[in-house]
C-alpha cells in the first residue's frame, strides 16, 4: 500500500549528503555520548549537522543537547532546534520522564511520522543515535536512506558486548551496509586492551579507542 509519508521522507532526504548510524549491541557502552560528540565535533569543523535520537525507549538526546525553545512547524515540517551549533531532535524533548511503550507496527508508524514531519533542511551529515541491537530503527533507516547510510558500531572490551557485536556485524555485512568499522569505548576497564585481537575476532577495523574516565559523569551536556 502506498504511503505518502515515505515519499515525502525520501524527497526531504535528497538534501542530506551523509547519514551516519551509530549503533551498539548492548546498552551502556557510551553510544549516545559518542554520537552526540561526533555531531558536535563535525559542527565545530564547519559542517551542517543534525543529531537524531531514535532510542524511543531510553532517549538521551535531550540531555546531551538541551534546548529551551518552542518547537515550530510550517508547510515544510517541524523545524529542528539548534543546540551548540547542531540541529537536534529527540522524542525525549516531548516525553520528559514519562514511559513510552511501543511494539510492532506502532513503532514503524512512529518512525515514519518522526521522520516525515521534520524539516531536516540542507545537511552535510545526519547522525542517528540508534537503540541497542538490530531492531526496526536500524532496518527502517537502512531501507529508507539506502546508499547514503554508513554505520559505526560502539562496543566495550567485554565478552558480553563483543558476542552481540559479532552478530550485528554479520548482519551489516550481509546487507552490504557501508561499514567503516568499530569504536571501542572504556578500554582497559575490564581487561588489558588488545586491539589486534578484537580486530581479528570481529574482522573489522577499529576506528578509535576511548579510555574510561570516571569524571565524565560530572558533565551535564555534550559541551559542558
Amino acid at each position: 500500500m502506498f504511503d505518502p509519508r515515505l515519499s515525502l521522507l525520501e524527497k526531504r532526504s535528497e538534501h542530506i549528503k551523509n547519514i551516519i548510524l551509530i549503533g551498539s549491541g548492548k546498552g551502556g557502552v557510551g553510544k549516545s555520548i559518542i554520537s552526540s560528540a561526533t555531531s558536535y565535533i563535525l559542527s565545530l569543523k564547519g559542517y551542517d549537522v543534525a543529531y537524531l535520537d531514535l532510542d524511543f525507549y531510553g532517549p538521551a538526546g535531550q540531555n546531551m543537547f538541551p534546548v529551551n525553545v518552542q518547537f515550530r512547524g510550517g508547510r515544510s515540517g517541524m523545524e529542528l532546534p539548534i543546540s551548540d551549533g547542531v540541529r537536534v531532535m529527540s522524542i525525549g524533548y516531548f516525553l520528559g520522564d514519562n514511559p513510552f511503550p511501543l511494539s510492532g507496527k506502532d513503532k514503524i508508524d512512529i518512525l515514519v511520522d518522526f521522520f516525515s514531519i521534520l524539516n531536516l533542511g540542507q545537511l552535510d551529515f545526519m547522525v542517528i543515535d540508534l537503540p541497542p541491537g538490530m531492531g526496526d530503527e536500524l532496518t527502517f533507516t537502512q531501507r529508507i536512506f539506502r546508499d547514503k547510510v554508513s554505520i559505526v558500531v560502539i562496543t566495550i572490551d567485554s565478552e558480553l558486548s563483543l558476542n552481540v557485536v559479532e552478530r550485528i556485524i554479520k548482519y551489516i555485512k550481509t546487507e552490504k551496509i557501508n561499514f567503516p568499522g568499530i569504536i571501542v569505548n572504556m578500554v582497559n576497564l575490564f581487561r588489558e586492551y588488545d586491539p589486534k585481537l578484537i580486530e581479528q575476532r570481529l574482522q573489522s577495523e577499529i576506528l578509535g579507542a576511548i579510555s574510561y574516565h570516571s569524571s565524565l559523569e560530572e558533565f551535564k551536556t555534550i559541551k559542558s
